[in-house]
């Protein structure tokens, strides 16, 4: 296989892919195969699709006359034989039909799968299958058996309606699939499957010559009649490499080849699954409903917040271009490279994904900030002790290990043996009975103190000592249970379980911190510690409808620290300035004595900016124990469950005059 023959199969079907796009055009627009502008689109006036027409054509075209050479060049390298041949050009056709169909009238998500599983069982049967995978776990590969079937029809129909998600942006479908067929060809080409490499290469060449015509301003669209042929052929082509590799790691090469739509595709799924969770919603949509959400369209795909983050058109596409090409390497190295160097790279891919994820500001995937796991802590089974308790015979487990370990040198194959397993069965017992002993089951989960926590540090303590004794009476037990098993066993264990007690305040505190009431911005006059007491209050109390944004302090080396995460603007000469940066509408003071020179330029500096000066008073407030009727016996009333036994707090913010 010469360079001249890698050109010819690249060059035919881009020329024909370039003559015969703006026939296809003018067929559109005279079918009325229009893609009409919506709020989940970006473009503004109607644009012909079927442009999957244009390179189903020159791609099938292309490939014929390949084989019409017939001798050694392209016709004995194309060889599908017959059965398989006619096999995937049906599954093509089905595939390319379907999208026809939508571009010209919309068929429903169920009609569109159906013709994918259909057309996904004709490529098992012709032979394209993921029937074994590198093992991971050792190596040699791994054979699937009877889930070869499923595993790549699923790969098949997840890929296939990837890249449909993705077509979103002018160009940006067609440029990931022309990225990923050369990223496949490469791949084929260093694996044997020259076949399957001359084929990707050919619909490499054709989706170029479409690509003039579909980037921005985009004269024609892929349609559904594109993308969905797109992603089923990268699919089906991208597995013909995916159990050739000589590591572990080699299981990846499909992957992170199809890299781009496969990450927008998941990530969208998560994301719509945890934004059904989020406290405004967790009771208003059943179960069912949830799951049925990750499927639903939106219009926070990846190339989506990209515009909304104020790039432009053609910027967001071509820096999609250069992550899918990156993906693109990483699955040239795995294929090339020696295991440490692909364990690099996907480690790399890996921490870069959740840099850039996280640059997206996705409310939904801030599950520590966004409150969707603060509903489990109101589930009956937290106030139960025998939960906490097995919560923690985990932490005892988990430490127990990690310490054991560390202890000798990171051997995992030590965790195994029935030595250890006994010897984690005899700590596990005896500090949890020490826990039990100790009390810390008879208080809250949820509501959890100082004082909590110092039991639990008492009995940590006194259980790590018990079983060092336990084990230092043995004359094996220092291998088990020895100085450096002892300390670090405690230093997890205590970080554990209070990570656990205090976790509810923690998600509460970061939900309220990130999300606020909607309130009015305020700023708290006061730094110290009736100042945070008074930041605790207001964030506690929504029905005040009051959003705390920072502190002033007159205390000069207070400017520009923070207190609980809230910045210190400076002294009470910064009101004007606060007030324009955060729209401050009140000035809470927190301080309990005020001298009266103060306490005048504080209601100054308001009355010049407008806005009010309040101070945070809580008040005792005796209930009158004379009745004008008799008494009720309080033996003679009867609570209902769920009834509160006690009224809610009454807290007022009052103006200071």
């Amino acid at each position: 296989m010469t360079i001249y023959y890698l050109l010819i199969a690249f060059l035919v079907p881009f020329a024909i892919s370039v003559l015969i796009t703006p026939g296809v055009r003018w067929f559109a627009q005279r079918l009325g195969a229009l893609d009409e502008p919506n709020e989940r689109k970006v473009h503004k006036v109607p644009v012909p699709r079927l442009g999957g027409v244009a390179i189903y054509a020159s791609f099938f075209v292309s490939v014929g006359l390949f084989k019409l050479l017939g001798n050694e060049t392209f016709g004995s390298l194309i060889s599908l034989g017959p059965d398989k041949g006619l096999m995937l050009t049906t599954a093509f056709v089905l595939v390319l039909a379907l999208g026809i169909f939508d571009d010209l009238r919309s068929r429903t998500p169920a009609q569109k799968v159906f013709g994918q599983l259909l057309a996904a069982t004709l490529i098992y049967l012709a032979g394209y299958r993921i029937s074994n995978i590198t093992n991971p776990l050792g190596s040699g590969l791994l054979n699937l058996g009877i889930l070869d079937y499923p595993v790549t029809v699923l790969w098949v129909v997840g890929i296939t309606n990837a890249f449909n998600l993705i077509d979103g942006l002018d160009g940006l479908a067609a440029g990931v699939a022309a990225i990923a067929s050369f990223t496949i060809c490469g791949v084929s080409f260093l694996t044997d499957e020259i076949s399957t490499g001359l084929l990707v290469l050919v619909l490499a060449g054709s989706v170029l010559g479409f690509l003039p015509y579909n980037f921005n301003p985009a004269r024609i669209f892929l349609g559904d009649s594109g993308s969905l042929f797109l992603g089923f052929a990268l699919a089906v082509f991208s597995m013909q490499s995916s159990t050739k590799g000589s590591t572990a790691l080699a299981i990846l090469v499909p992957i992170l080849s199809l890299g781009l739509p496969i990450m927008d595709t998941l990530l969208a799924m998560v994301r719509r699954l945890l934004g059904s969770l989020l406290p405004a919603r967790v009771k208003s949509i059943s179960f069912l409903r949830k799951l049925a959400s990750m499927f639903l369209p939106d219009s926070a795909h990846i190339h989506h917040r990209l515009i909304a983050r104020g790039l432009s058109h053609r910027k967001a596409v071509v820096l999609l271009y250069i992550i899918s090409c990156a993906f693109g390497v990483g699955a040239f190295v795995i294929t090339t490279g020696n295991k440490y160097e692909a364990s690099l790279v996907v480690l790399a891919l890996a921490v870069a994904s959740i840099i850039g994820v996280r640059q997206l500001h996705y409310k939904e995937l801030a599950v520590l900030r966004n409150g969707t796991l603060l509903p489990l802590y109101q589930m009956p089974i937290m106030t139960r002790s025998f939960f906490r308790g097995f919560l923690d015979l985990a932490c005892i487990a988990f430490a127990y290990a990690t310490a054991y370990l560390f202890a000798y040198h990171g051997r995992a194959s030590l965790l195994l043996e029935p030595e250890f397993i006994r010897n984690a069965g005899i700590v596990s017992g005896l500090q949890l009975l020490v826990f039990y002993l100790s009390g810390i089951y008879k208080g809250s989960f949820r509501y959890t103190g100082l004082a909590d926590a110092l039991k639990i540090l008492k009995a940590v303590a006194l259980s790590v000592i018990l079983a060092a004794v336990a084990f230092g009476l043995h004359p094996q037990g220092r291998s088990a249970f020895g100085m450096s098993i002892a300390l670090v066993d405690f230093y997890l264990l205590l970080s554990l379980l209070v990570a656990s007690r205090f976790s509810f305040y923690v998600l509460d505190h970061l939900f309220r911190r990130e999300n606020g009431n909607g309130g009015k911005p305020v700023v708290i006059y006061g730094a110290g510690a009736n100042g945070l007491s008074t930041l605790e209050y207001l964030l506690d109390h929504d029905r005040l409808n009051l959003t705390p944004v920072g502190f002033l302090d007159d205390a000069p080396e207070l400017e520009g620290k923070q207190l609980d995460g809230y910045p210190i603007f400076g002294g009470h000469w910064k009101i004007p300035k606060v007030c324009r940066q955060y729209k401050v509408e009140e000035v809470i003071v927190s301080c309990k004595k005020l001298s009266p020179q103060v306490l005048l330029r504080l209601k100054i500096a308001a009355r010049e900016q407008g806005i009010k000066l309040r101070k945070l008073q809580v008040d005792l407030v005796d209930f009158p124990l004379e009745a004008e009727s008799a008494p009720t016996p309080l033996s003679a009333l009867r609570l209902k469950r769920g009834a509160p036994t006690q009224p809610e707090d009454e807290e007022g913010v009052h103006v200071l005059k």
